[in-house]
């Protein structure tokens, strides 16, 4: 760890907001596929509900060889479609992982208010330091498990996201769209160049 404790602070409130940003996005993503899930099945079952009452006949004039037989076999393969979205909406339990991640990530904006009123002390004590880590561990320790795939994928979302929000300092007015789409280019552009130089390179012998 750092010696300068105005530099531990800055570290432990760097990964704070980093973390906080992973468990918010999956936050939101869970709460949204919660939600698309419930819609689902409750259009779906409306309109089970619907063909269980309607006749075969009133559908002939969409489909003309439709069978009493066939029309059955579709009420059932449909409502077959939507069990199976309540089995998954039951069993991943989407709305308890949204709601696990947002807690989370409520504690860790607290920890950050109170890291950003600590790094503004004229003197850091190294008790100052201890009970953040603490905080900071706790916290850490309590949260539900990132997987190394999205930890990679946020880390990079948000350090996109602070470049451009530099960027924006200098060129308030520029777009981001075509920021971003440059900084792929100029990438791709790198990549192309050092796979090329190390092409030339001739092997020693």
């Amino acid at each position: 760890m750092l010696n300068n404790p105005f530099s531990q602070v800055k570290e432990l409130k760097k990964k704070a907001e980093q973390n906080r940003q992973m468990h918010f996005s999956i936050c939101k993503k869970a709460n949204w596929i919660k939600k698309s899930l419930h819609a689902l099945v409750l259009v779906g079952s409306s309109a089970i509900a619907v063909l269980t009452f309607a006749e075969y006949k009133t559908f002939l004039p969409w489909i003309s060889n439709l069978t009493e037989g066939e029309y059955k076999l579709m009420i059932g393969v449909f409502a077959g479609l939507v069990f199976i979205l309540t089995i998954l909406e039951e069993y991943f339990r989407f709305g308890e992982k949204s709601a696990s991640h947002e807690t989370i990530g409520k504690q860790l904006t607290s920890f950050i208010r109170k890291a950003s009123i600590i790094e503004d002390y004229e003197e850091i004590t190294v008790d100052d330091i201890s009970k953040l880590s603490n905080e900071y561990d706790s916290i850490h320790e309590n949260a539900p498990i990132i997987p190394d795939r999205i930890f990679m994928k946020e880390k990079q979302r948000l350090r996109i996201k602070i470049e451009i929000s530099k960027q924006l300092e200098v060129t308030p007015h520029m777009s981001i769209w075509l920021y971003r789409l440059k900084m792929k280019i100029k990438q791709f552009n790198g990549l192309n160049n050092r796979s090329e130089d190390n092409g030339r390179e001739e092997p020693n012998k």
